[in-house]
């Protein structure tokens, strides 16, 4: 008996010993780190190319093979060699289970012109990966632009009133973050990288903003942008909503309404010049103001994802999607010799004059002439720069549209890829006298499997209110 019961004894052990084994395989298997076949170093594509000299933000996205679906944390900063004075940062996201692309942010001041490479390590791969800086006088310069100043009606009595409004809500540790002497340089500081790439904003973070500041923010918001639907103020709630949804599905604390600022760059003020500024990952306003009149509505980024449309909260948006429509009507409106004589020569893989990009428009505009369309086309072009006029408010849009469709018959178009503008790579450009507008649609960061757009208003002379 005694025999029998140390045999069921040993049995039990043996048991509970693999029992506890599969526990701990399982542990492994879920805890797996991140890992690819192939880290495909030379089809990297860069989001703009770099000038010796001048401060840089851009991106360099990375094919791979072989991904098996894990997750990886943002890199450490990798300088650049060759070309110094640029680093290279991993962005932080989920490999996709078989091909994919990783982004890194490339931010600095290049010394010189000449080739940066970047010795990168991606899930357990390394390469090097090679980028051409120009000097200061190549590539596209056009500092000037071909248009003419704003001096535009605007609300700015009730912009004012509830500028001040917000700032009296402020601590002052909080005003102190918020409020700055005018400077240009100050302005520049925007990008459409999340937080955990790129912390040089201006102003004040609106994570730190209480319910009641909140609402403040919204007012001043409101007053400063137009009531069109879907443009405007709602546009940008829908943006920033977008980010908290981000940050929900996993994308994590570099995502989220909270990683969003705002400064007064100058004192709000009826007579002077000022600056209001609002910026985060996928939405930036610059509005400058002087002697009680709007001088600059640019630089304008917006983009979103997910796209086109999504729920967060009960509520459903669709930032951005009016543009895309409208923009791709535009070019569906165009014949097929037209469509032929738009076509860019190359592809173009994101913006070209996007963060970090200013005083360098093209001195020859490429594509077709608005001028030798007829009535019908040209008004689908008006159409949909309609959609990035209307994100003023709304006095300022009305005179600036009206400034650009006196403008219409020397504005050019070009697109590159579909004239549907919904696949990777798809690109649009209108390039007139005064307005540059630029629409490129992205692959996917943290919704995989699905594309989003990046698009910049800017004016060729009115970009930081002429200054």
């Amino acid at each position: 008996m005694k025999f029998k019961i140390t045999i069921a004894i040993a049995i039990l052990f043996a048991t509970l010993i693999a029992f506890s084994c599969k526990q701990d395989d399982s542990v492994v298997s879920s805890s797996a780190t991140a890992s690819i076949s192939t880290l495909n170093c030379s089809s990297t594509t860069f989001s703009a190319t770099p000038v010796a000299g001048t401060a840089f933000t851009g991106t360099a996205t990375v094919p791979y093979t072989g991904g098996n679906g894990g997750a990886y944390a943002t890199g450490t900063a990798v300088a650049s060699s060759g070309v110094t004075g640029l680093t290279a940062t991993l962005a932080a996201g989920t490999l996709a289970s078989g091909t994919g692309s990783v982004t890194f942010a490339i931010t600095g001041t290049p010394a010189t012109s000449g080739t940066a490479t970047f010795a990168i390590t991606v899930a357990g791969q390394s390469c090097t990966i090679s980028m051409t800086v120009n000097t200061a006088s190549s590539g596209s310069s056009g500092s000037s632009g071909t248009g003419t100043t704003w001096s535009i009606d605007t609300d700015i009595t009730n912009i004012v009133s509830m500028a001040e409004a917000f700032k009296a809500t402020l601590s002052s540790t909080q005003i102190t973050s918020l409020q700055d002497t005018y400077n240009k340089a100050h302005a520049q500081k925007w990008s459409n990288l999340p937080e955990g790439l790129y912390r040089g904003r201006s102003g004040l973070q609106t994570s730190t903003l209480s319910t009641a500041q909140w609402t403040a923010f919204y007012n001043l918001l409101k007053v400063a942008t137009s009531s069109v639907t879907n443009e405007g103020n709602a546009e940008y709630l829908g943006i920033l909503a977008a980010d908290d949804y981000l940050n929900s599905i996993g994308g994590g604390s570099d995502y989220g309404s909270g990683n969003y600022y705002i400064a007064f760059i100058g004192t709000p003020s009826t007579t002077g010049l000022w600056c209001l500024q609002i910026g985060g990952h996928h939405g930036t306003i610059i509005y400058t103001y002087n002697g009680g009149k709007m001088t600059g509505g640019t630089p304008s980024f917006r983009s979103t994802e997910p796209f086109p449309t999504y729920t967060w909260k009960t509520v459903t948006y669709n930032p951005i999607q009016q543009e895309q429509t409208t923009l791709s009507n535009m070019l569906k409106g165009l014949s097929s010799t037209e469509l032929t004589t738009a076509k860019r020569s190359s592809a173009q893989n994101d913006l070209i004059l996007g963060p970090a990009q200013d005083n360098k428009f093209p001195t020859t505009k490429t594509g077709v002439k608005v001028g030798n369309l007829t009535t019908a086309q040209q008004e689908l072009v008006l159409a949909a720069i309609k959609t990035y006029t209307d994100d003023l408010d709304d006095k300022a849009a009305a005179a600036v549209y009206a400034k650009y469709k006196a403008d219409i018959a020397d504005t050019y178009i070009s697109y590159y890829g579909t004239t549907s503008l919904t696949s990777s790579g798809d690109y649009v450009l209108i390039d007139g006298p005064n307005v540059w507008i630029e629409f490129s649609m992205q692959g996917g960061i943290i919704v995989k499997n699905a594309n989003h757009p990046h698009s910049v208003w800017r004016d060729r002379k009115a970009d930081y209110g002429s200054n």
